[in-house]
């Protein structure tokens, strides 16, 4: 979900060394560093829930590209309710979608 970082490289797949290799070019990939997301433990399941609902996000596509609207929450619930989430689960997602509107709606400069 979201963007790329776009000020750090973009890996090589093993499939394109595989294929620099058919064509006789050696190419080792440089490390790249990996971000590391802690997520405390009596937040992990508001984080699960949140990854459940990645799919019901509202967008409308324009000119300058998409713009992330929110969440459906009527979509979310029911996603909600097949896990069987905690109550106050709800209110979490608000705040975590909240957190993602800024970053998925930045504009390239």
């Amino acid at each position: 979900m979201g963007r790329s970082d776009k000020s750090r490289p973009t890996p090589v797949t093993d499939s394109a060394i595989n294929q620099f290799a058919r064509l006789g070019i050696t190419y080792t990939a440089p490390p790249i560093e990996q971000d590391q997301l802690e997520i405390m433990p009596n937040a992990w399941d508001s984080f699960m829930a949140f990854l459940s609902c990645q799919t019901q996000w509202r967008v409308a596509a324009g000119m300058a590209g998409l713009i992330w609207l929110g969440l459906d929450y009527a979509a979310c619930k029911l996603v909600l309710d097949d896990i069987e989430a905690a109550p106050g689960t709800f209110a979490d997602l608000r705040v975590m979608e909240a957190a993602a509107m800024p970053i998925l709606n930045e504009v390239d400069a």
